[in-house]
């Protein structure tokens, strides 16, 4: 599967991070989703398009930087 990796800068706590997990399983039950608040990175394994996950993360109400 490939690796798509954004920076989400207004990604602030654990919670967020939840929501973001929440919103791309809602659209891949399978995608892998590792997130690091310290850089406000995260990594999505999934076999989605780009620009399906980056909608996925805006509609949960998120900024996307790539």
């Amino acid at each position: 599967m490939p690796t798509l990796r954004f920076v989400i800068p207004d990604m602030a706590c654990g919670a967020c991070a939840e929501t973001i997990t929440q919103a791309l399983r809602s659209i891949d039950p399978i995608a892998a989703v590792s997130t690091d608040l310290q850089t406000k990175r995260i990594e999505i394994q999934t076999n989605l398009d780009q620009t399906l996950v980056i909608e996925g993360i805006q509609r949960a109400g998120y900024t996307v930087e790539q």
